[in-house]
C-alpha cells in the first residue's frame, strides 16, 4: 500500500489530479501531503474527501494542519478541537493546538492543550520549545531557560534550540550574551549558516564589533563565501571603514564578477583608482562598467581616454542620461574638440544641467577666440 501511495504521489506531482484520484486512498494522500509540508496540495485532496468518509476526526486534524500553515489560526483551532470531539486517536494533536493558542497569545489555553500530549511527545523538540515559549510569554524567563537547557541535555536538535535562546537574549537587549551565546553556537560545530543570521543579527542592532569577530571566526571555516563577505562588508563600512569593507569585498570579487562592480565602487571613493579600474574591467553589466568607468576617468582628469568610450556609450544607449551627455561634453571641451562638445551642449534641456551647459558653451566661445587664454584648461 505504501509504495502504491507513492508512486501516486510521483504521478500527481508530474501530471496534476484525475477523475482517477476516487479510487485513492484520499486521507492516507493527505496525511502524506501535510508530513511532507505540501499543504496547497493536501488542501486540494481534503477538499475532494466525500463528507461519508468514515476518518473524519483525522481529516479535521489534516484541515487544522492546513490552517495552521496558512496562519489561520483561530479555524485551525476550531479543526483541531472538532477532531479532539471526534476522538481523534493521536495525543500529538495537542502539541499542533497549544502553537495556535500561543500564536493568538492566549496562554493559558496553550498551556492547558500542552499538558495534554502524550508522554513520547513531552520528550520530542516541539513540546519543549512550546513550554519554553509559554513560560517566557509568561514572564517566567528563568523556567523558560531551564527547559531549553533539558532539551540540550537530551541531545535534542542544537541549532534549533540555540537560535531560540540567542532569539530571547536579543528580545531582551542583552547583546554581549547573544554574541557569547554565537561564538558557543559555532565552536559546537553548529550550522554555519545559522550562525551568520545571528551575526547579521548584531550587525542589524548595531553591534558591529562583536559582530565581525564572529564574522572572522567564520570566515576561517568558509573563507571564500561570498555571503559571509558581504556581512563583514556592510559591518566595515556601518563602522566607517570603507577602505577595509573595500579590500574584504574585493577578494569576494575575484570568486563571483558579481561582486565587482560594488567592489570597484567602494575603491573608487576611496581614491584607489589603479585597483578600481582593475574591478570595473572584470564587471559584467556593460552599462554599469561604462558609468563606473567613465567616472573613473573624470576623477584621473583623463579626458583623452573618456573620449575614445564615445562609441561604447552610444551602443548601450548612456548617452540619453543627460548627465553622462553633459560629461561627454566637458571631456570633449577638455581635449580641445570644441565643435563636437557644443553638439552635445546643444541636446541637454534638463533644467540645472541646461545652466552649466550655457557657461560651458560660454567658456567654448572665449576659447575660440583667444586660445592662449585655454592652454591650462585643455
Amino acid at each position: 500500500m505504501k509504495l502504491f501511495l507513492i508512486l501516486v504521489l510521483i504521478l500527481f506531482s508530474s501530471h496534476g489530479f484525475s477523475q482517477e484520484e476516487s479510487d485513492v486512498d484520499q486521507i492516507a494522500l493527505a496525511s502524506i501531503l501535510v508530513k511532507d509540508g505540501n499543504y496547497s496540495r493536501a488542501e486540494r485532496v481534503l477538499k475532494k474527501i466525500s463528507s461519508e468518509d468514515s476518518r473524519k476526526a483525522l481529516k479535521e486534524s489534516l484541515w487544522g494542519m492546513v490552517e495552521l500553515h496558512k496562519k489561520n489560526y483561530k479555524d485551525s483551532i476550531l479543526r483541531f478541537n472538532k477532531s479532539i470531539e471526534l476522538g481523534i486517536k493521536s495525543k500529538e494533536v495537542y502539541i499542533y493546538l497549544s502553537e495556535a493558542y500561543l500564536q493568538i497569545k492566549d496562554i493559558n489555553k496553550a498551556s492547558a492543550s500542552l499538558e495534554k500530549v502524550d508522554k513520547g511527545s513531552k520528550e520530542k523538540l516541539p513540546y519543549h520549545l512550546l513550554k519554553s515559549e509559554i513560560y517566557w510569554q509568561k514572564n517566567e524567563k528563568v523556567l523558560a531557560w531551564k527547559i531549553l537547557n533539558q532539551a540540550l541535555k537530551k541531545k535534542l536538535s542544537k541549532n534549533v534550540i540555540y537560535k531560540k535562546k540567542f532569539k530571547y537574549f536579543m528580545k531582551e537587549k542583552l547583546y554581549f550574551s547573544a554574541y557569547e551565546l554565537a561564538f558557543e553556537f559555532f565552536k559546537n560545530k553548529g550550522l554555519w549558516s545559522d550562525v551568520l543570521a545571528m551575526a547579521s543579527q548584531l550587525r542589524v542592532n548595531k553591534q558591529y564589533e562583536q559582530s565581525l569577530k564572529i564574522l572572522q571566526a567564520l570566515s576561517f571555516v568558509e573563507p571564500r563565501n561570498e555571503n559571509i563577505a558581504l556581512e563583514m562588508t556592510q559591518n566595515y563600512l556601518a563602522l566607517g571603514d570603507n577602505f577595509s569593507g573595500a579590500l574584504i569585498l574585493e577578494e569576494a570579487a575575484r570568486v563571483n564578477n558579481d561582486l565587482a562592480f560594488e567592489a570597484s565602487e567602494l575603491l573608487r571613493q576611496e581614491g584607489k583608482s589603479y585597483r578600481s579600474k582593475y574591478l570595473n574591467f572584470q564587471t559584467l553589466d556593460p552599462k554599469k562598467r561604462l558609468k563606473q568607468k567613465l567616472s573613473l576617468y573624470i576623477e584621473d582628469d583623463d579626458y583623452h581616454s573618456l573620449k575614445l568610450m564615445i562609441p561604447e556609450l552610444k551602443e548601450h544607449h548612456l548617452l540619453e542620461d543627460e548627465e553622462l551627455r553633459y560629461a561627454v561634453a566637458y571631456s570633449l571641451f577638455r581635449t580641445g574638440d570644441f565643435k563636437k562638445s557644443e553638439e552635445y551642449l546643444k541636446l541637454i534641456a534638463r533644467d540645472d544641467l541646461f545652466e552649466k551647459s550655457l557657461k560651458l558653451r560660454d567658456e567654448i566661445s572665449k576659447c575660440k577666440i583667444e586660445k592662449w587664454a585655454c592652454r591650462e584648461t585643455i
